[in-house]
This record gives structure tokens, C-alpha cells and sequence, in this order.
């Protein structure tokens, strides 16, 4: 059902005035239906109050004399029936329209006796009626069973009541038809029905998105009538868009408990006033010093309930409990700071419990006394409710002047970079992903790669560790050719999206001409070995190279989260997986000859996407972990004493 759509490309970049956006719910609804959908959208917004009216002009005019002097506008259901009301009524004020779940038709004339007789119903035997008589048409069969939804919709009703109900059904059957005004809407318009949409039909919808010129229209997969509430995270992809093409303000509403804020504390008219926004103000590393990153006097900024009491906000956390552990050394925060059963993967094996955690990361610093790591850049999502997802760019520094895991001293100097992705509740890392390029500092203090690489597979191999082929590598099933379209499941929204795609069609399909189209002419590519490569046909070089040594590699994006960017734009945040054989040749020449080996990248990278295109990339994955597992392979089979 979905229509194809030209992408946008102004994803990500800052709004350039400061105008609200105003929520219409439909039937019986209020703020908790939009409780989710704002969630993911952190904006300014005022939900709109849907009484004191029999009819759709008369509740447009109501809405209009309470709202700001010009704002964007979304409708649902019926609020989407009053939302092209108030566009014909008042079409300068609006920048930007969105219509969710509706229809511009009138209602039926057979269908007022039917309205009436549900309102005679409730107002006799209560509105739970109104939801659970006809649940199967109001919901996806993907959510017939949720107890939450059905919850949320049973409460809304309760609250609005048989009287609420009665004057929106007069409005619903008092409508005007829109579709002949249609033609005259000029602003950008976002069409969006749940695939299981049964009460304002999906042909509705078509009218809608043909009868105004440029509207965009999207079907969400696993919704019905609800689409707000059963999918939010789909719907908010599509209007984070839409505000985007709008310069709506990507501020936060939220109060310091993270809850959705009332109209009154909104809505300038209802205050006298200018609205006064309350805002998230999660500190980003890039223009920071340490100090300023981890400082004594600040106000929490962000809910952080069962975190310490010094953190402001999850950055904060990241870098200065970092900054504590590897920096000032006191190593034992983890204990306060892991939980005891944490798991920890890094590209050459997997810790499973806090304990070893503390073991490791004592044995790492023996060898380094004067280490530092710089916090580069933290790109994170979640809540304190759900947890946090963080991804960490540190950049290490120091010189190897103590006898330990890398053996004698050299006494030389040495910067690498790692990223630490980490999964965080009530201020405990309960699962974390490490890739430390590890060759780079092997390189630079002037060791045989080959000889460490031969120890550490002799280790794993004397303790039963194998490495052995089992199956396909997921390449390619059976005889399939690469997926055409990237699945795009993982997204949070449109930015996150089009990176997927980005590397599907690099990394699955091979088409490393994606790369001359996506990345701006000076891009900068920050890679293993401490890399700095300038301009597209040296990027190109860098991942085709990476292919070539490993030509059959599958390739399969774990994890995303992005963050606007004071710098401009977006940064995200990608951790992915490639696996294959060691076949051919390609920028890995320390794995040498093809040795047929089966290997495993783990690998995290970093975007900077502004105006549309990629202008850093950091990619981090460790040369010496594929050189370790190539030599374990020549192990198993004996080729390698």
C-alpha cells in the first residue's frame, strides 16, 4: 500500500523557528494517546482540547481562538476530520499538516441513527462498549491481545464519558466534505493509516494523498485504527520527517520525571505568555572539556532515577565514570557500576561476570601507567525507565613502559581508538560491546604482529577453543541473490534509516558507488590503525579493500542510535557483524596469503550526517583479532605447530 516516496534530505538539521506543534485526538481520546509517539519525538506540543462543540467548523473555530498564531498541526481520527476544517478556516497559521488514521469524506447519512444509538448505549450502561464492542475493528490482529492498549483506550473513554461521546459523534455526523478543498492545502503533508486500518478505510486515505499536491503517505505495518498507540515508533520515524521539512523545533517535553507536560503549561495563550519549554540538556562530548563534562555544580538535567546522585545526565555518566575507572584508577567502581553477572565482548573473547571485568581491566592498565582515554563522542537513546544505549568513541593515548600482557617494555608511545557500546539501567552496565583496535597499538610499539597473534590463538587453543565452519556463512541462503531492500526494522527514525540502507547496499549488495552518493566529496574517514583517509575514492578504496580480504562476508547491523548535533546535523551510532573467509587479498595484508579460514569482524562505526550526506566516518575493528582466529583455524587443522 505504501506509496513510493522521494527520501528527503534535509534529515537532521536544525529548526529554524520556534513553532509549536498541536495534536488533535480523535473519539474519546486525549493526551495519553499521543503519550507514546512523544516519547520518541521529544518536541514542543500541546494537545489540543476536543469538547464544547456540535459541529466541525464550530469546534475548528474553538480550537483556532485557543491556539498559537501560526503552528504545525497534527490530527487523529476525528481530530484529523477537525484538522481539515481548521486548514480551510485559518490556512495561514498553519506550516504543516498531518493526518493520521482519518478521512476527508462526509459521514454517511445512514450513519447518524447508528452513532446515536451507540450514545443512548453509554449513556445508559457506561462507554466500555464504545471500545470493547468493536476492539477487532479498532485494533491490528498483531495487538488484539494487548492488555496495555486495550487499558490505555478503556481509560480514555471512562474519563471523556457518555456526554464527551455524544457531542463528538453530533461533530462526526455533522462533517463537512474536504475533498473538494483539498487542492488549495499548500503546506507539507504527512498521510499516515495503520496496513489494518478498518474505520476510516485505507481508499480514505488514498484521496487524501492524491487530492493534496506533494503529501507524502505512508502505511504502518502492525496497526490498525490505533496506529499512535500500537506502533509509535514507526508513526514518529514519519513525523520526526515531516517536522523536519517544516522546521518544527526538535526540543523535549517532558517534565523532570520525563512525564508529558498538560496544556497549560504549553500553550503561551492559556498563560498570557510565551511558552516556557521545559528541556532535556544532555551535554554532547566534541566542544567540552573534561570539566565541563563531568562537573560539581550542575543541575540534574535529565531523570536518572537508581543512578548516583553526582550524575546530570547519561553522557555525564559515560564519560566520568570512564574517566574514574581507566583515568584516576579506582578500578573498583565496577563494582557499584556492573552488575555482578555483566557480560563483555570484545573481539578476541567474552567476559561473563564483574569479577572479570575488575581482573581484566587491572591487567590492561599494568601495562600503560601513563594511559589516557579521551572521551571523543557519546551517541546514545532510552530512558531511565527502559534503559539506556550508549556508544562510546574513546581515544587512548600513552606509552608502554611496564611489563604485562604485551610483554617487555618498548617504552614507546602510542594513541588507538576503541568504542564501548554499553546497555545501562539504574546506573549499572549490564551488557557491553568492546572493539579496541588492538593492532594499531601492537603496530606502534613496534611488535611482531604475527608472534602476538600466535600466542594468544596458542592460549585459546591449549584451553579447547576452536574455530570451525558450521552451515552457510548467511551470505547468501541456498542459491538467493543479496535482498534487494534493506530492512530498516532497526530504525528509529528516517536518519537511522537511510544509514541502514546506506550500508546495505555497500556492505550486502556490493554497490560501493552508494558511497560517492552519500558521503559529501571532503568527507574524512577515521579508521583502524589510526587511518585518516580524505575524499570519496580513498573511503571507497578503504571498504572494498576490507571486502577483498573476506569476499564472501555476510554483513548484519546489530544496534543503532543517533543524536542531533550541536556541530549540525546528526550523529549515528552503528554496531554491526561481517562474516565470511579469508579468501582473497584486500587492506588486511598482515593475514597474508588467502587462508580459507572462517572469520568474524565485530566492528562499531560512527556517522556524522549533515545537509543529507556523510561528512565523518569513525570506524573501529580490530586487525589483530581476524589475525588470531586465522591462526587458531591453522591450528584446529594442523597446518599451523
Amino acid at each position: 500500500m505504501n506509496k513510493p516516496i522521494p527520501r528527503l534530505i534535509e534529515q537532521g538539521r536544525a529548526a529554524s523557528t520556534q513553532v509549536p506543534l498541536l495534536l488533535l485526538p480523535g473519539t474519546l481520546c486525549d493526551r495519553r494517546l499521543f503519550a507514546p509517539l512523544l516519547e520518541h519525538l521529544k518536541v514542543p506540543a500541546i494537545v489540543a482540547d476536543m469538547t464544547g462543540a456540535t459541529t466541525t467548523s464550530e469546534l475548528a473555530a474553538r480550537i483556532l481562538r485557543d491556539a498559537p498564531d501560526r503552528f504545525s498541526l497534527l490530527g487523529f481520527s476525528l481530530g484529523g476530520i477537525v484538522a481539515l476544517e481548521m486548514m480551510a478556516q485559518a490556512p495561514e497559521r498553519i506550516v504543516a499538516l498531518a493526518l493520521l488514521d482519518t478521512t476527508g469524506r462526509p459521514d454517511p447519512a445512514a450513519n447518524a441513527a447508528t452513532r446515536r444509538a451507540v450514545v443512548a448505549a453509554a449513556r445508559a450502561g457506561g462507554v466500555d462498549g464504545y471500545i470493547t464492542d468493536s476492539w477487532s475493528r479498532l485494533v491490528s490482529p498483531a495487538n488484539a491481545r494487548r492488555a496495555d492498549l486495550r487499558d490505555t483506550l478503556l481509560a480514555m473513554a471512562r474519563d471523556g464519558g457518555a456526554e464527551l461521546l455524544a457531542s463528538q459523534s453530533e461533530v462526526a455526523i455533522h462533517r463537512q466534505d474536504s475533498r473538494p478543498r483539498l487542492g488549495a492545502i499548500a503546506v507539507p503533508t504527512l498521510i499516515l493509516a495503520g496496513e489494518d486500518e478498518q474505520v476510516c478505510p485505507l481508499p480514505a486515505h488514498d484521496e487524501l494523498a492524491i487530492g493534496i499536491a506533494g503529501a507524502q503517505y505512508f502505511t504502518i505495518p502492525q496497526a490498525g485504527h490505533f496506529a499512535p498507540l500500537e506502533n509509535p515508533a514507526a508513526v514518529a520515524r514519519h513525523v520526526r520527517q515531516w517536522l523536519a521539512r517544516s522546521d518544527t523545533p526538535k526540543a523535549i517535553l517532558a517534565d523532570d520525571q520525563g512525564a508529558i507536560m498538560s496544556d497549560s503549561d504549553t500553550n503561551p495563550k492559556s498563560k498570557g505568555g510565551s511558552a516556557a519549554i521545559r528541556q532535556e540538556d544532555v551535554l554532547q562530548v566534541e566542544r567540552r572539556d573534561y570539566p565541563d563534562l563531568a562537573p560539581t555544580d550542575r543541575p540534574r538535567s535529565q531523570s536518572l532515577d537508581g543512578f548516583d546522585d553526582i550524575y546530570t545526565d547519561i553522557v555525564d555518566y559515560i564519560i566520568r565514570c570512564t574517566h574514574k575507572i581507566w583515568d584516576e584508577r579506582d578500578i573498583g567502581l565496577i563494582y557499584t557500576h556492573y552488575t555482578h553477572n555483566c557480560v563483555l565482548y570484545g573481539t578476541t573473547g567474552t567476559i561473563y561476570n564483574r569479577e572479570d571485568v575488575v581482573r581484566d581491566t587491572i591487567q590492561r592498565l599494568v601495562s600503560f601507567p601513563e594511559r589516557r582515554g579521551m572521551g571523543t563522542q557519546v551517541i546514545w537513546n532510552g530512558n531511565d525507565k527502559d534503559g539506556f544505549y550508549t556508544s562510546h568513541l574513546v581515544t587512548g593515548s600513552g606509552r608502554h613502559t611496564q611489563y604485562g600482557h604485551l610483554g617487555q617494555p618498548t617504552g614507546r608511545p602510542f594513541v588507538s581508538r576503541t568504542i564501548a557500546d554499553c546497555m545501562v539501567h539504574r546506573n549499572k552496565i549490564y551488557r557491553e560491546w568492546v572493539v579496541a583496535d588492538q593492532m594499531a597499538i601492537i603496530k606502534q610499539l613496534g611488535l611482531d604482529p604475527n608472534l602476538f597473534a600466535m600466542r594468544t590463538a596458542k592460549a585459546k587453543f591449549d584451553a579447547g577453543l576452536v574455530s570451525l565452519d558450521i552451515g552457510e556463512n548467511r551470505r547468501f541462503l541456498g542459491q538467493t541473490p543479496p535482498a534487494e531492500a534493506a530492512d530498516t526494522s532497526l530504525a528509529h527514525n528516517d536518519i537511522e534509516a537511510q544509514t541502514i540502507e546506506m550500508l546495505h547496499d555497500v556492505f550486502v549488495k556490493r554497490m560501493f558507488g552508494r558511497i560517492a552518493r552519500d558521503y559529501a566529496p571532503n568527507a574524512q574517514y577515521h579508521g583502524p590503525l589510526m587511518k585518516e583517509l580524505y575524499g570519496v575514492a580513498a573511503i571507497i578504496h578503504q571498504h572494498l579493500g576490507l571486502i577483498g580480504s573476506i569476499p564472501d562476508a555476510s554483513y548484519e547491523i546489530q544496534h543503532l542510535a543517533s543524536n542531533p548535533c550541536e556541530e549540525g546535523g546528526t550523529k549515528v551510532a552503528v554496531r554491526w557483524i561481517m562474516e565470511g573467509h579469508h579468501l582473497g587479498y584486500g587492506i588486511l595484508g598482515e593475514l597474508g596469503d588467502p587462508t580459507g579460514k572462517r572469520v568474524q569482524v565485530m566492528g562499531m562505526s560512527h556517522y556524522h550526517w549533515k545537509d543529507g550526506k556523510i561528512f565523518d566516518e569513525w570506524t573501529v575493528y580490530d586487525e589483530l583479532s581476524l589475525l588470531v582466529q586465522v591462526k587458531l583455524g591453522q591450528m584446529v587443522d594442523g597446518s599451523l605447530q
